[in-house]
C-alpha cells in the first residue's frame, strides 16, 4: 500500500490531517462509502450544512485523485436547492434569488478551489444565474469580482441560460437552469399596457 522506507510502509497506516473545508471525519467516511459502494448518502441536516459536506466531500476526492463522483454530488445540490426554494409569489418578479438562498460566499468560495469544469462549480454557478439576470445586484456580486473562477463559471451558465431565451408576446422567457421553470425575464413586462389590449 505504501512505499518503502516511510513510516507508513512499516505501520500500514496513514494520518490525514484535518483541513477545514477538505479533510473531515465525514469527508473520509463519504469517500469510503463511494469506494466500496459506488454510492453516496449524505447525513441529513440543514441544506447549507448538506451542500457544505457536498462540496467538502468534492474537495478531498479532488485531492485523493478519486474521479467519477462529480455528476453524483453535483446531483445531490441541484436537489437541495430545488426541494428548498421558498418562492415568495407576492414579490415583484426578480426580487427574490429562489436558488441561492442556502448558498453562502463560503461555498462559493470553496468550491472554487476544484478544477475547472468541475460539476459541482457548475452547478453553483448554475444557482446564481437567475440572481445575476434579474438584479441589478444579486447575492453574489462581490464574489463575481474577486473570485475569477466564479465568474468564469457564471458566464458560462448565464450563457447556456440566454440560449433557451424565447419572446412570449409581451414579455422575454428564459428557462431556469436549476428548477427547469420558464421565468420572466424582469424588466421585459410593460409597464403601461393600454386598456383596451389584451393579453
Amino acid at each position: 500500500m505504501f512505499e518503502r522506507g516511510f513510516k507508513e510502509d512499516i505501520e500500514q497506516t496513514a494520518t490525514l490531517e484535518l483541513i477545514d473545508g477538505v479533510v473531515s471525519v465525514r469527508a473520509f467516511e463519504i469517500l469510503a462509502q463511494w469506494l466500496c459502494t459506488g454510492r453516496v448518502t449524505f447525513r441529513e441536516t440543514t441544506p447549507g450544512e448538506a451542500i457544505s459536506d457536498a462540496i467538502e466531500f468534492s474537495r478531498f476526492a479532488d485531492m485523493c485523485g478519486v474521479t467519477g463522483t462529480e455528476d453524483q454530488v453535483a446531483e445531490r445540490i441541484r436537489v437541495i436547492i430545488r426541494a428548498n426554494r421558498v418562492k415568495i409569489y407576492w414579490s415583484f418578479v426578480g426580487e427574490t434569488e429562489t436558488n441561492t438562498q442556502h448558498i453562502t460566499s463560503e461555498h462559493i468560495i470553496s468550491a472554487s478551489q476544484l478544477p475547472r469544469g468541475h460539476a459541482v462549480r457548475e452547478i453553483l454557478a448554475m444557482a446564481a444565474v437567475e440572481g445575476y439576470i434579474q438584479r441589478k445586484s444579486h447575492k453574489f456580486s462581490k464574489e463575481c469580482y474577486d473570485i475569477p473562477e466564479f465568474s468564469a463559471d457564471l458566464l458560462m451558465a448565464v450563457k447556456k441560460t440566454l440560449l433557451t431565451l424565447t419572446s412570449g408576446g409581451h414579455t422575454i422567457d428564459v428557462k431556469d437552469p436549476i428548477s427547469e421553470e420558464i421565468f420572466v425575464l424582469h424588466g421585459s413586462l410593460p409597464l403601461d399596457i393600454p386598456k383596451n389590449q389584451a393579453w
